[in-house]
């Protein structure tokens, strides 16, 4: 994970490879943030896509380095 806060828009929707480049870690990675409730996301009604918003990926990684 990166140690500078991502640059990510906070009310920005992001899927799991989005948000896995914005925290520069693998998509499986992603996926354990996910189930260890770090990351929320919800399935997005257009494409029936996991997507998370910037907030929580910047509170993801506010739990971790912060």
């Amino acid at each position: 994970m990166i140690t500078i806060r991502p640059n990510v828009e906070p009310t920005g929707l992001y899927t799991q490879k989005q948000a896995a480049d914005a925290l520069r870690v693998e998509r499986h990675t992603i996926k354990r943030y996910e189930a260890n409730n770090l990351l929320r996301f919800r399935v997005r009604k257009a494409g029936n896509q996991k997507v998370t918003t910037g907030a929580d990926i910047i509170k993801c990684w506010q739990s971790m380095y912060l």
